[in-house]
C-alpha cells in the first residue's frame, strides 16, 4: 500500500522551515533635517513638562508616515512613552506621545482636558500629540498648547532626491538617469516607485560605481499607482485633471471651460481638491502641473484617440469668434454748430476739401480738421456715414431734380445765410 501502513496513515514528510530573512536595512530619512529639528523642539518642550502639538501636513505620498516614525523614534530616545491614548500614566512614567496619522476626528473624548492644559497636572508626565494629515487638514488646530509646530512636507530638493535614489540603488545615478529621476519633482512616493519600477523592468543597469539609464519609459507600477490615486477623486476632479493634462502641462481656464462645458463656479471645488493634493497649481492666469512625471502619467492614462479629439476640440473653441457686442441704440442726430452744419451741407453737395475751403474762406487744412472733429463727434469714419448720422439720406431714384444725391432732413439745416 502506498501512503498507509498497518491501517494508519503514513506520517507526512517533514517540512523544512526556511529561516526568516533579515529585514531590509532602514534607509535614512533624506531632505527633512529642518522639519526634524522643529519636531525635536516640540518633543524637548514636552520632555521638560509641557504639552505640545505637532501638526504635519503634506499631500499623499509626501512621506508623512515615515516622518511620524522618525519622530516617534526620536521621542523614545528622549524617554517618551508612546501609545494610542494618553490614559493615566503610572508613577514614574515619562512624558506621553500620541501619534494620529491622517485622523478625521480627535481620538480622545471631547470631555478630556489634559491636552488643553499648558502643563500636565502631574509634573514631568506631560503629553505631546503628533498629528498628520493632508494639506489644510488640521483637526486639532483649535486645541491650545504650550508649544505648537506646524510642519509642511513639501517636495524634496534635487540633492536630497538623488540621495534617496542612491540609497535605493546602492550607487549614485548617472547624469542621464538623474535627469529622469528629477522628473518626479521631488515627490517621495513617485521617486521610490520610479526607481523600483525601472529596476524591475530593467530600464536601468546598476554597475559597480554608477547606475546607468538603459531606456526612458514609464514603468507599469507607476501607471498602477496613478490609477489608485485617480480612484480616490470624484468624477469631476478626474475629468478636470485629464482634460488639463491633454491640453499641456500648462493651460488656461478659458481653454478648459468650453471642453468641460461647466460654468466657472463649478470648477472651484474640483480645483480646491486637486490643489490640496498637489496634483495641480493655479497661478494668475495658468492652471499647471507642478510635477512633470505626474503630468506625463495623467496624459498617458488618456487613450490616444481621445487625446487627439480633445486637442481638436480645444483648437476649435479658440477659433470660434466671440459674439459681437450689440450696437447701442441710436441717440439721434448730434447737435451741430453753424460751421459744422455748413461743412456737412458742402459734403452733401459732393465738394472736395479744396472746394469747401474756397467756399468758406478757410484753408483746406482747417476743413480737414473740422471733418475729423465731426467724425469723432458722430462716431463714424466716412463721409457717407457722416451724412447718414446727421440726418441726410439718399434721394429717391425717381426724383428728377438735379443737384447732389443727398438732401437734408427737413429742419436739419437752417444756416440763416447763403454759402
Amino acid at each position: 500500500m502506498t501512503g498507509t501502513t498497518a491501517g494508519r496513515l503514513a506520517s507526512p514528510p517533514a517540512t523544512r522551515v526556511a529561516p526568516l530573512s533579515p529585514a531590509p536595512p532602514r534607509l535614512p530619512l533624506r531632505g527633512r533635517e529642518e522639519e526634524m529639528a522643529r519636531a525635536r523642539q516640540a518633543l524637548e518642550f514636552g520632555a521638560d513638562g509641557g504639552c505640545a502639538l505637532v501638526t504635519v501636513e503634506g499631500p499623499p505620498g509626501s512621506g508623512r508616515t515615515r516622518f511620524l516614525d522618525e519622530c516617534a523614534a526620536l521621542a523614545r530616545q528622549l524617554g517618551y512613552v508612546t501609545g494610542p491614548r494618553p490614559g493615566l500614566p503610572g508613577p514614574g512614567a515619562g512624558p506621553r506621545l500620541i501619534v494620529l496619522d491622517d485622523p478625521h476626528f480627535p481620538a480622545e473624548d471631547p470631555g478630556e482636558t489634559l491636552f488643553a492644559r499648558r502643563h500636565a497636572s502631574y509634573g514631568d508626565r506631560a503629553l505631546v500629540r503628533l498629528v498628520a494629515g493632508r494639506r489644510g487638514a488640521d483637526p486639532l488646530a483649535g486645541c491650545p498648547a504650550g508649544h505648537h509646530e506646524r510642519i509642511r512636507l513639501g517636495a524634496l530638493r534635487p540633492p536630497a532626491a538623488l540621495q534617496v535614489a542612491a540609497d535605493l540603488l546602492g550607487v549614485a545615478p548617472s547624469a542621464p538617469l538623474a535627469r529622469i529621476l528629477l522628473g518626479a519633482g521631488g515627490h517621495p512616493k513617485l521617486l521610490v516607485e520610479l526607481v523600483e519600477g525601472m529596476r524591475e523592468e530593467q530600464s536601468l543597469r546598476v554597475g559597480a560605481h554608477e547606475a546607468q539609464l538603459v531606456e526612458d519609459r514609464i514603468p507599469r507600477r507607476l501607471r498602477v499607482l496613478l490609477q489608485s490615486l485617480l480612484l480616490d477623486f470624484p468624477d469631476e476632479c478626474r475629468q478636470l485633471l485629464r482634460v488639463a493634462a491633454v491640453l499641456g502641462r500648462e493651460s488656461t481656464v478659458d481653454d478648459l471651460l468650453p471642453i468641460l462645458q461647466v460654468p466657472p463656479s463649478a470648477l472651484l471645488l474640483a480645483l480646491d481638491r486637486l490643489i490640496s493634493t498637489g496634483m495641480l497649481a493655479v497661478g494668475s492666469t495658468q492652471v499647471r502641473f507642478p510635477n512633470e512625471l505626474l503630468w506625463r502619467l495623467v496624459v498617458d492614462s488618456v487613450p490616444v484617440p481621445l487625446r487627439q479629439a480633445l486637442r481638436r476640440q480645444a483648437a476649435d473653441s479658440r477659433q470660434v469668434p466671440r459674439p459681437a457686442a450689440r450696437p447701442a441704440a441710436p441717440a439721434g442726430p448730434p447737435d451741430l454748430n453753424d460751421q459744422e452744419s455748413r461743412i456737412v451741407q458742402l459734403v452733401a453737395e459732393g465738394l472736395t476739401n479744396k472746394q469747401m475751403a474756397r467756399r468758406l474762406g478757410i484753408s483746406p487744412h482747417t476743413v480737414n480738421y473740422h471733418l475729423k472733429k465731426l467724425f469723432q463727434k458722430t462716431g463714424v469714419n466716412s463721409r457717407i456715414a457722416l451724412l447718414r448720422e446727421t440726418g441726410w439720406s439718399d434721394p429717391s431714384e425717381e426724383s428728377p431734380e438735379p443737384g447732389p444725391r443727398v438732401r437734408p432732413r427737413p429742419g436739419a439745416l437752417e444756416c440763416g445765410g447763403q454759402l
